[in-house]
């Protein structure tokens, strides 16, 4: 039996409610990113942000309890984009270890191409407030995957996740002036999957796999 009339309009309404809290929590990452590029992550109060997005201070408490809170949001919010676009190009690959070498590679390429990015993300201050479990969530499965198969032989995912996620954010710091010498990302790319136990001849296959573009265009900070 179709939906009644009334509750027709219960359900259209809790989908519009629901589409205006999402559009008003976008609102205030963007302006988050923004301010937090312009100022860090310590100097911003939490009227920077009301002021950016438009917004009054209840509104702001609807969405996030500390300035704090909502730097774990937005960089969480970077990284799932980038992770997204970087998915929407492996999705089809089954190797973990092809899977993880091309992400690698592209998150790195990302990051030469725009150092403001990269230079955002890999802040200092920002290392403490970046949630690694939910950013590389993905990539934790394509460890484990490739752990259970022999392709990777580390001790555990949590020396892993550092392993990788920690010289991914050191690279990028020197992408913000440029790559050091042209190989450079394929020479991250080769020793993480050396400290991840990768064998070299593997390593060397996947390196060899064509490198493909990101149609999904992530978020940019390139000045406009």
């Amino acid at each position: 039996m179709p939906d009644s009339p009334h509750i027709a309009s219960i359900n259209h309404r809790t989908l519009v409610g629901q589409q205006r809290r999402e559009h008003t929590r976008h609102k205030i990452l963007v302006a988050a990113l923004k301010i937090f590029a312009q100022k860090g992550g310590e100097a911003p109060i939490i009227e920077d942000f009301m002021a950016e997005a438009g917004i009054a201070r209840g509104t702001f408490y609807n969405y996030f309890r500390t300035t704090q809170e909502l730097l774990q949001a937005t960089l969480v919010w970077l990284g799932a984009d980038l992770i997204a676009s970087i998915e929407n190009e492996i999705g089809a690959l089954t190797d973990p270890l092809l899977r993880l070498t091309t992400g690698i590679r592209l998150w790195l390429g990302r990051a030469e191409q725009d150092p403001t990015w990269a230079a955002f993300i890999a802040r200092p201050e920002f290392l403490d407030a970046l949630p690694f479990e939910s950013v590389f969530a993905p990539v934790m499965c394509d460890l484990r995957a490739g752990r259970l198969c022999g392709l990777f032989q580390f001790p555990d995912d949590r020396a892993a996740v550092d392993l990788l996620a920690g010289t991914l954010l050191i690279a990028m710091r020197h992408a913000i002036h440029g790559a050091p010498y042209p190989e450079y990302s394929t020479d991250i790319a080769r020793i993480i999957l050396q400290g991840l136990g990768v064998a070299p001849e593997r390593i060397a296959l996947a390196l060899a796999h064509p490198l493909p573009l990101l149609r999904r265009p992530p978020i940019s900070l390139k000045p406009a």
